[in-house]
């Protein structure tokens, strides 16, 4: 049995209603994120145009008010689904082209009848600037900002937005190049069963990316240090994962263990606040001396950890030897004043007869303690 137009429009706004509510609660305990509140605006008038088309007869168009109101409410809901994708990516929003975006539909229909076109060739401009909005979605979920990490939920709109863009094409096209009926039952049914079915798709869409990027956050806290921006112990073992994924081959290269000396007597001295600032100096100079593929962590209170995949034991105690006279030779800027500091490291050979890497950070302890035993502020290679 096929089904009621009303019902249609009806189950439309309860939809979308439903997923309003969905984005509020999650809109007001993450103020901050100016794209919930986009995307609950783009489903609130979209739901709003559900309403007001419910008390439309399908068999003719609608008073010309009516229309513009109606085009005006869905090109809103559009835009604001672009706009939302935009602040989601930290994108810049064009708010004199957005506004232009929403006003346009609703304005050029009755400017195209009052030109004398037909009613045919001036809902096929409607939706011709309803393509070019989800054209526009379609991209911002398909680009990648450079330095941004792709989400999986990003496909499932960028498939949503491209049905919608591919969708107002064909329309078009039957509404130039056709003389199908504008005004019937089974088009106003099959329209709004696919747009019901692409709608859940979209919503469905804003949901799985928001809980995607929000579950990253969490993970990315949870293996960063506060108060360096390094990795801790459980963000370099994420990355060392990574480096060796789909190898058996345990991987190659030096590990080097770095101590600030008397590290206790700073903070006894010059206070905590100092000391947090000689750590994060500390790491931001160590980590400018390393190359693109090497790793620094944070491996605690004043120790760092870096590995450095590749090189041979010559290499790996020149970079050690640099990375001690950088901190020696440049004193540390305090409000109390320039702090000199020197650094104990430890270093040790990875990849040698199949040790562990938690055999190794063992070997480049033991080479710390000697090289704090033997006066600090030197490098010592464990064997």
């Amino acid at each position: 049995m096929a089904l009621d137009l009303n019902t249609l429009h009806f189950a439309s706004a309860v939809s979308r209603g439903a997923y309003v509510v969905v984005f509020l609660v999650m809109a007001l305990s993450q103020s901050r994120q100016a794209y919930l509140w986009h995307w609950m605006g783009a489903m609130g008038t979209s739901m709003a145009g559900s309403l007001i088309m419910m008390s439309v007869s399908s068999d003719t168009l609608p008073p010309i008010p009516i229309t513009m109101i109606t085009y005006w409410l869905y090109s809103a809901s559009l835009v604001l689904s672009w706009t939302g994708l935009r602040d989601f990516f930290d994108r810049r929003i064009e708010v004199g082209l957005s506004v232009a975006l929403v006003a346009l539909p609703g304005v050029l229909y009755p400017t195209l009848l009052g030109l004398g076109l037909s009613s045919r060739l001036s809902i096929a401009a409607i939706f011709a600037c309803c393509f070019v909005v989800a054209v526009l979605a379609t991209y911002e979920t398909v680009r990648l900002t450079a330095g941004a990490e792709r989400l999986w939920s990003q496909y499932i709109e960028s498939v949503a937005f491209g049905f919608y863009a591919i969708v107002f094409l064909l329309s078009i096209g039957i509404l130039i190049g056709t003389d199908l009926p504008i005004a019937s039952a089974e088009s106003a049914r099959i329209s709004m069963i696919m747009d019901q079915v692409t709608g859940v798709f979209v919503y469905f869409g804003y949901v799985a990316m928001a809980a995607e990027r929000a579950n990253r956050t969490l993970l990315r806290l949870a293996e960063t240090d506060p108060l360096t921006g390094l990795s801790n112990r459980r963000g370099l073992q994420t990355m060392m994962r990574r480096s060796v994924r789909g190898s058996d081959v345990p991987p190659t290269g030096g590990l080097l263990i770095l101590d600030i000396d008397h590290f206790k007597s700073i903070n006894d001295r010059y206070g905590h606040e100092c000391g947090d600032l000689v750590l994060s100096a500390f790491a931001a100079r160590t980590k400018a001396a390393l190359r693109s593929p090497d790793m620094i962590a944070r491996w605690g209170g004043e120790e760092f950890l870096v590995v450095l995949p590749g090189v041979g034991e010559r290499e790996l105690l020149d970079v050690a030897e640099r990375l001690r006279s950088n901190i020696a030779e440049r004193p540390f800027p305090l409000p109390t004043g320039a702090l000199t500091a020197t650094v104990s490291i430890g270093a040790a050979m990875m990849g040698q007869g199949g040790a562990r890497f938690e055999d190794v950070t063992k070997v480049a302890d033991a080479a710390l303690y000697e090289a704090k035993a033997q006066g600090r502020n030197c490098v010592r290679l464990g064997r």
